[in-house]
């Protein structure tokens, strides 16, 4: 996470700016059109393995002053 809250960033919440820290993550989305097909050929063995979404990176916001979390 940053040290310090980024002035750029405005709380969609409380309308805070400068009190917002942000991390960096992969969050999982959807699913994935590579794992269905290995799904399905695989007779859903692969599934069991693997699961079917796929994981994309994101950023976690979070302001310092309502404690408010949402993804940018």
């Amino acid at each position: 996470m940053s040290k310090s809250g980024d002035a750029q960033i405005l709380c969609p919440h409380c309308q805070t700016r400068g009190r917002v820290v942000t991390k960096r993550v992969k969050v999982k989305r959807g699913i994935s059109g590579g794992k269905a097909t290995g799904a399905v050929l695989t007779v859903g063995l692969s599934v069991l393995a693997t699961g079917l979404s796929r994981k994309e990176a994101a950023t976690i916001a979070t302001c310092g002053n309502c404690r408010v979390t949402w993804t940018i």
